[in-house]
């Protein structure tokens, strides 16, 4: 393969969704990888560059950290044409309480933008939302959508939205605060696409989200099993769990020429639970 293929870009690389999409587009691009672990990784990338795909970059470190997204964009692109971002990183309630998950979902997701937003040129974006965030897109609660939408790098961001969170806690949620929190900042992250899209395309690039359903990841494991709701949702899914080629092979469409029209929208992946979902309701309505 060229030399001169372009480069990608893929945080949360050692998560399931960020290492099918390594392994896919590995095919295509030469590969960026960074994760919050240098040893995990190493794990990843070593057997990348066995099976012949080119891992340039493997940076480690934290998104939400104010200078990383940054340094990552910067060393991706010292190595050739950045064509593309696959933004994976991303916490869930299972994994983080309610102040991380808002760091690494909204804050972080508004840094890797900026940072990328630093030089003009083609380039595609594909952001991980979630489809917990259509949930949050259905409940709109204004304080906390201006909160995200108009503030997510102001410095006190964490002391305004405490209070705001801690009012949707619902009784025996055993994540508390945590819950909304990942809702609505992936609710956010979808309505990052939109705002976006137009500036975006006058300098012919494009900015979409995904919103994944309950999927057969460590994350979306460990959701299933502690988390009554995501456990319901797989029941009400149709096809229950999706499986994480699904995802990497809908970024790899999006990232490509034959989505070229295609920006400022969100993809439900979802296996049918939303449409569910809303036939349930108005049936019971």
């Amino acid at each position: 393969m060229s030399d001169n293929r372009p480069v990608i870009l893929i945080t949360g690389a050692c998560g399931g969704m960020g290492q099918a999409c390594a392994r896919l587009l590995g095919h295509r691009y030469r590969l960026a990888l960074t994760d919050m672990d240098q040893a995990r990784l190493d794990i990843l990338a070593d057997p990348l560059a066995d099976e012949g795909h080119e891992v340039l970059v493997r940076i480690a470190g934290d998104m939400g950290d104010i200078t990383v997204p940054a340094t990552i964009v910067r060393a991706a692109r010292a190595e050739g044409r950045l064509a593309g971002v696959v933004h994976a990183a991303g916490l869930s309630p299972a994994l983080a309480p309610w102040d991380k998950i808002l760091m690494a979902n909204l804050v972080a997701t508004e840094r890797l933008l900026q940072a990328i937003e630093t030089e003009d040129g083609p380039l595609v974006a594909v952001l991980i939302a979630s489809i917990a965030g259509h949930g949050a897109l259905a409940d709109p609660r204004p304080d906390i959508d201006r909160l995200f939408d108009e503030a997510p790098l102001s410095t006190d961001l964490l002391q305004r939205a405490a209070p705001l969170l801690q009012q949707m806690v619902r009784v025996g949620d055993r994540y508390g605060a945590g819950s909304p929190a990942y809702n609505y900042s992936k609710a956010a992250v979808i309505r990052m696409c939109e705002r976006r899209a137009a500036a975006w395309a006058r300098v012919g690039r494009r900015i979409v989200s995904i919103s994944p359903g309950t999927m057969r990841t460590p994350m979306g494991v460990k959701e299933a099993a502690d988390n009554p709701a995501a456990r319901a949702a797989i029941v009400a899914t149709p096809f229950g769990m999706g499986s994480v080629l699904h995802i990497a092979n809908a970024v790899d469409f999006l990232l490509s020429e034959r989505a070229g029209f295609i920006t400022g929208t969100d993809l439900r992946i979802d296996g049918g639970l939303v449409p569910a979902i809303r036939q349930t309701r108005a049936a019971e309505g």
